[in-house]
């Protein structure tokens, strides 16, 4: 439902992605990779002649791949407490997408060829955030743009409290290190900047919503 709500039947009742629009109405560059791409809704949308989505969890990779094919897709939907009910969502078919399961912190990707890098809501998803940026700093070429967000929800089970930055203001960290190109191979100029709510439904009666940190930023000033 988070990724592919707005395609399911029957429909969970409200816009799930809020992304998806946003990211699909960007200008189409040549080569484009998604770092945390789970069951793919945003990597179908990606602007780009060709893309890549990496996640380490198996089972997305294997759903992407069918939703990405312009296939349906049954699955459980919460309803209240231990009782689902049977959704299915409708893929959407985009060609010259190719799906990787590997770690976001060590991708098997090759460096500096990436027009667009992605990463959205996976910055407070991974044991070393600070390494993730580096990483989607390495992918991107001299002149590509990266997009960036997240709501910092850190949690204690993913990260280690040293690995949090930012204290009170985590936002104003990530444009400090994007802008002064801290431990970077380059700096960012900010091309857009914004407070998204992101809603995840949790069953029939309750949903959480994030105020999610989204940046776009261009590699080299």
């Amino acid at each position: 439902d988070a990724h592919w709500g707005d395609r399911a039947e029957p429909s969970p009742g409200f816009a799930l992605e809020p992304f998806v629009e946003r990211i699909a109405a960007l200008p189409r560059v040549g080569l484009a990779v998604e770092l945390g791409c789970s069951v793919g809704r945003v990597l179908a949308e990606l602007p780009a002649e060709r893309a890549v989505g990496v996640d380490m969890h198996f089972g997305a990779m294997r759903r992407a791949r069918r939703l990405l094919a312009g296939h349906w897709l049954a699955y459980a939907r919460r309803e209240i407490g231990r009782h689902y009910s049977t959704a299915t969502a409708t893929g959407k078919h985009t060609a010259d997408r190719k799906l990787v399961c590997a770690d976001a912190l060590d991708p098997p990707l090759l460096p500096d060829v990436y027009d667009r890098v992605v990463a959205l809501n996976v910055l407070d998803s991974v044991a070393h955030p600070r390494q993730l940026l580096s990483v989607i700093d390495g992918l991107c070429k001299h002149g590509g743009e990266i997009i960036v967000s997240s709501p910092y929800a850190w949690q204690s089970s993913v990260m280690l409290e040293h690995e949090r930055f930012g204290g009170a203001d985590p936002a104003a960290a990530v444009r400090a290190i994007l802008t002064g190109g801290t431990n970077l191979r380059d700096r960012y100029r900010i091309e857009d900047e914004s407070e998204i709510a992101w809603t995840l439904r949790r069953d029939a009666r309750s949903s959480v919503t994030y105020r999610s940190h989204y940046i776009r930023a261009r590699k080299g000033t």
